[in-house]
């Protein structure tokens, strides 16, 4: 499969102040000082080990893969096992970029995770915004948000993705009483993007990416 690169989309920062929630983050006003509270903390992590899978589909086709994430300040190791129909791969990612290694012994290298597996599988993956999006956090740019009655990010639209939460859980004893996310979908905006098969056939402009985070462990706070 053969993805033409997004087209750029206009990013919109609403300003609001403690008072007044910003006109984007839709929901009621306990709701919403929970979720100011929420996400100080959500902020502050910035280590974790994440099991799960994803799911890629467009149109008649799709593929799947088994994740393994290990993220960290300094860098991440993302493992894909039978990524969407290409094998295993290994993704290294730090501050000089993104290094993809797969079984065949090849290697990719690259600006960043989303671009090395394009390259690799032709299956267009939002890694780059997915470590805010793992943790329930809105990245920068992020409009039309809404919270749930618990405090927590149900819905935004983020670059040309539109993200939705559809599964909470607590992550244990390391912090305890957060939620994270344990299934989210991401879909590209209608008109963001085309999709043509390998051999040119034109398949439209839908595509989603389903993400199930199956086991949260190793998680950690910044250092106060």
């Amino acid at each position: 499969m053969r993805l033409i690169a997004p087209l750029l989309a206009c990013l919109l920062l609403l300003a609001g102040c403690a008072t007044t929630p910003p006109p984007e983050e839709l929901g009621d006003a306990e709701a919403l000082a929970r979720w100011q509270s929420t996400r100080v903390t959500l902020e502050t992590i910035d280590r974790w080990n994440l099991r799960g899978k994803m799911g890629v589909r467009t149109g008649p086709k799709g593929g799947s893969a088994t994740l393994k994430w290990e993220y960290t300040p300094n860098g991440q190791e993302i493992e894909l096992y039978g990524p969407f129909g290409g094998g295993r791969v290994l993704i290294s990612v730090d501050a000089e970029g993104a290094l993809l290694r797969d079984t065949k012994g090849n290697e990719i290298y690259g600006a960043s995770a989303s671009e090395v597996l394009y390259r690799r599988l032709g299956w267009h993956v939002p890694f780059d915004h997915l470590s805010d999006w793992a943790r329930g956090l809105p990245g920068e740019g992020a409009t039309d948000i809404v919270i749930d009655g618990a405090g927590r990010l149900k819905r935004m639209v983020q670059d040309n993705w539109q993200v939705e939460y559809q599964r909470y859980e607590d992550p244990g004893d390391t912090l305890p009483g957060l939620s994270l996310p344990t299934r989210l979908e991401v879909s590209a905006m209608p008109g963001t993007m085309e999709i043509y098969s390998d051999d040119g056939e034109y398949l439209g402009d839908e595509l989603s990416v389903k993400v199930i985070l199956k086991r949260w462990w190793e998680v950690e706070r910044k250092p106060s």
